[in-house]
């Protein structure tokens, strides 16, 4: 026993409705039975989906009848039946005429590494080939990417590319126009990584030129022609783009032949100029390198007396400047030329190493002047006991050639910090010494000491004097240093 519909939506207390509805459905119905012929739907299961890659197949012979509708639009189908993509158009005649043009889309990398940049570019690529001329419309039309697979086209492909693809979502994206007198305008879009011959001598300050190369693969000069549609103009959105650590300047575009073993082949190129933005880099090596140059210099003010802070601030300032030299290497190729940021990071590095250097040579110094001023104290201390033994002994013979006569006092002042005593008596010398004899030692001996003395002071003020010029020299000359540099290298620019 069958169940009525209308009994259950009924039941469900919505008869109305469920008339609306089995009437919707029954028309639905009968518009899928009507259009069932024309349809070549079928539905498959998600499960049984798979993916495979598009081979070309011969065309089939309701495809284009079916796909141009107007009566102007050629049969295309009998263009193709006798249409050889082997040969290109006018073979066994004049070289063909191929004219490029593209757009810039972008260029995402530019390495100063690797030396080479990525571009990606709408390639269009425009001939005539009379094979495929229609009357009855002055129109273009556009045909189906895939087309191309049953015509010829130029094997052009990039010289300078160390790597290129063609995109291919959602679909290939090629471009295929046909005009009434067979022209045709043939769309790629590409992305290319194509060297770029740097030269870094004058790194970050430098500008390059780097540029993209077209050329025929396989056709000749007797063959083949290659040309810029426009000129300078065939080229464009390079004037839009936005470069990291770039500007791009002016372009331009060349045409030429190169030869090789096997004939000479046209070819296509254009050039576009690059200016390095510095900022960057300036802030990424010249401050850190300058302001490690400027704490290198707080040695200076602090007391030779402490080498441990000297010398941890010296060897630390010495260590992160190497770091940087360093790095800076890293991020650029091993060539053999020195380049500028090389120059400064050296220069920065020298300074470093020089404040370093000075409190060795002032420790040194200090040392040096403390001993020689030891061995001058040492030198006083044995003059004095020589003074004091000679002066014994003349007391001795006062006393062995006067025994009976009275002493004369003795009186005992002191002229100097180290009391250095001189002595004098009251009464003439009793023993044929005169007393200006006696007085020209004393006064040669006083004369000794404070020399001795002057200089030992002396020495210990020339060991600050170092420390006190160098805080005066170092600023100075690394500030013309560094005026020297950027004059020098940016009058080169």
């Amino acid at each position: 026993m069958t169940r009525d519909p209308s009994s259950v939506l009924s039941v469900s207390g919505y008869p109305h409705e469920h008339i609306m509805a089995s009437t919707d459905a029954s028309v639905l119905f009968l518009l899928l039975c009507f259009l069932y012929p024309y349809t070549s739907f079928q539905f498959t299961p998600v499960a049984n989906y798979t993916t495979t890659e598009w081979n070309p197949q011969p065309i089939p012979n309701n495809y284009l009848a079916t796909l141009y509708t107007p009566s102007w639009v050629p049969n295309m189908k009998k263009k193709l039946v006798n249409y050889n993509r082997n040969l290109r158009p006018g073979f066994g005649g004049p070289p063909l005429l191929v004219k490029m043009s593209l757009d810039v889309v972008s260029i995402d990398h530019i390495s100063a590494v690797d030396l080479d940049f990525t571009i990606c570019i709408l390639l269009r690529q425009y001939w005539k080939d009379e094979r495929l001329a229609f009357t009855g419309t002055n129109e273009s039309i556009s045909l189906d990417g895939r087309l191309v697979e049953y015509l010829w086209v130029p094997d052009t492909f990039f010289p300078n590319s160390k790597f290129s693809f063609l995109h291919n979502v959602t679909m290939a994206n090629r471009l295929l126009r046909l005009w009434p007198d067979g022209s045709i305008v043939y769309g790629q879009r590409v992305t290319v990584i194509a060297e770029c011959n740097m030269d870094l001598r004058k790194y970050p300050l430098d500008k390059q030129n780097c540029s993209l190369h077209l050329e025929s693969y396989g056709y000749t000069t007797d063959d083949m022609i290659y040309k810029w549609l426009k000129g300078d103009d065939s080229v464009r959105g390079l004037q839009n783009l936005q470069v990291a650590q770039f500007r791009v300047k002016n372009h331009r575009t060349k045409e030429m032949i190169v030869t090789y073993e096997t004939g000479a082949y046209p070819h296509v190129a254009f050039s576009f100029r690059l200016t390095r933005e510095v900022a960057y880099i300036f802030l990424q090596m010249y401050v850190p390198s300058t302001l490690l140059v400027m704490i290198s210099w707080v040695s200076f003010w602090i007391n030779k007396d402490s080498p441990p802070a000297r010398v941890s601030l010296g060897i630390t300032t010495v260590l992160a400047q190497t770091t940087f030299v360093t790095s800076a290497r890293a991020s650029l190729p091993k060539i053999s030329y020195i380049k500028a940021v090389d120059v400064y990071l050296l220069m920065c590095f020298f300074f470093v190493f020089a404040a370093l250097g000075e409190y060795a040579i002032v420790s040194f110094e200090s040392t040096r002047r403390k001993r020689k001023a030891a061995k001058k104290e040492k030198e006083i201390q044995t003059q004095r006991e020589r003074e004091i033994a000679q002066r014994a002994a003349f007391v001795d013979q006062i006393f062995q050639v006067h025994p009976d006569e009275k002493l004369p006092e003795l009186q005992m002042t002191s002229t100097e910090p180290e009391e250095e005593q001189s002595w004098s008596t009251k009464e003439g010398s009793s023993s044929g010494i005169s007393e200006e004899t006696k007085a020209r030692r004393m006064a040669r001996i006083r004369a000794k000491v404070a020399r001795i003395q002057k200089v030992s002071l002396h020495d210990i003020e020339d060991v600050d004097n170092i420390d006190r010029y160098s805080r005066i020299i170092f600023p100075s000359t690394f500030v013309f240093c560094a005026v020297l540099y950027w004059t020098v290298y940016l009058l080169k620019m």
